[in-house]
């Protein structure tokens, strides 16, 4: 029997009054319909039979019972009787898989058991045409906040790149990211940055809200949403002033390395730490010679020049030189870090280099050569323009002399 004439008698039937008798006339064709398309399969089938024995097939086809078809929807007895359609489906992994993307129809079933797949499939034709999700313009905030680091990535530094990673990821797309960038409204953010100060994230808080503004400043631009950063603010929180270690504490800080000729490694990094004024993450670049310490400047944009510092060895260093091992190998920042707060745990490491500052100026440094020695771009006590200070060059011999000045009682 051929599609036209199936076609044909299908017509014929919307003139039959009784419905008994449509529904036996409807029987009729449809079995008439199942032979052609059984001696079909038995080809087809036949054909995977023989390729079984040569292992190149990898599926078969679904076979459907006429009493299935007959108490499918009408659109879809269509498809598998009048259009003489056949499902395929296919063996993965040990699983019967079927994927019927046509007709409107978008399904996906699969089961180890080919009667349950079949089930499925029968089931999900049951709920109707699924048009596909069309993709949005927008994307998800976790995809666009990717996008950004790859932008950042070329022009800053690894660690800062790193420290960004982390803080996107661990913070701020467990809590917005799925929402889609035209999504996010001000009230999203405020009360993610606000959750994040009760729970006492204060630096965090901040990290994210500068993040944050910088992601959607770059969103505004390339799909012209409304910026949800407007009038977002952080509450109030007063810093915890760094400040210098007193003599007392510095005492204890050089008895405490003599007490631990163990600890002679991380001990002589924090020791030249306090007599230089160098930051943690400065100290791996340090050289020596036998009157300057070498080190390059941390502050160094990515993609400029290394800003390279030179310390006089001062007096104070020379005191301790018995405790101190210059050509100490290689020290972890993180080592430094907790090695100094197992002596002063209320204490940040980066309060050696406050000390080294003020003892400098205590001591009556020319403050210019103070701020050249630590690396500060700006210093208040420093009177002289940028540009002067760029015409400017000491002496190693007038360096050594103010340095000379690094001399206290303990």
């Amino acid at each position: 029997m051929t599609n036209r004439e199936l076609n044909l008698l299908q017509k014929c039937l919307q003139f039959v009054p009784d419905e008994n008798l449509k529904n036996q006339a409807l029987i009729i064709i449809l079995n008439a319909a199942a032979d052609s398309v059984r001696l079909k399969n038995l080809q087809n089938q036949t054909k995977g039979i023989l390729a079984n024995k040569t292992g190149n097939s990898t599926g078969g086809m679904i076979q459907f019972t006429m009493k299935e078809i007959f108490e499918m929807p009408e659109d879809i007895k269509r498809l598998f009787i009048i259009n003489e359609r056949v499902v395929n489906y296919r063996i993965v992994r040990g699983m019967y898989q079927i994927r019927y993307h046509r007709d409107g129809y978008n399904i996906d079933v699969a089961s180890k058991d080919l009667s349950v797949v079949k089930k499925k499939f029968l089931a999900a034709l049951e709920k109707g045409i699924t048009p596909s999700p069309k993709k949005s313009k927008y994307p998800l905030f976790r995809e666009f906040a990717q996008k950004w680091l790859d932008y950042k990535k070329p022009t800053i530094k690894e660690k800062t790149l790193h420290n960004y990673v982390v803080t996107v990821n661990s913070e701020i797309n467990p809590s917005i990211g799925d929402m889609r960038i035209d999504e996010i409204t001000r009230d999203d953010v405020q009360n993610f940055l606000n959750k994040m100060v009760e729970d006492g994230k204060h630096g965090t808080a901040k990290l994210c809200k500068i993040l944050l503004g910088s992601m959607f400043n770059l969103a505004v631009e390339d799909y012209d949403i409304k910026n949800p950063m407007t009038k977002v603010v952080l509450p109030h929180y007063e810093v915890r002033k760094s400040s210098a270690l007193t003599k007392e504490e510095e005492k204890t800080l050089l008895a405490y390395s003599r007490e631990n000729p163990k600890k002679k490694d991380v001990m002589s990094a924090i020791i030249i730490l306090l007599y230089t004024g160098m930051r943690v993450g400065e100290f791996k670049t340090m050289t020596h010679d036998d009157k300057f310490i070498y080190c390059i400047s941390e502050k160094t944009r990515k993609g400029y020049s290394d800003v390279k510092r030179k310390i006089p060895i001062s007096p104070m260093l020379k005191k301790v030189i018995d405790i101190v091992d210059f050509d100490v190998k290689e020290i972890k920042e993180s080592a430094i870090v907790y090695a100094f707060k197992a002596i002063f745990p209320e204490r940040h490491v980066h309060e050696l280099r406050y000390t080294f500052i003020t003892r400098a100026k205590e001591c009556g440094i020319n403050p210019e050569v103070v701020m050249l020695m630590d690396g500060h771009k700006k210093d208040h006590d420093v009177q002289t323009s940028i540009v002067d200070r760029g015409y400017t060059d000491y002496s190693d011999e007038y360096l050594l002399k103010e340095m000379q000045k690094f001399d206290y009682e303990l």
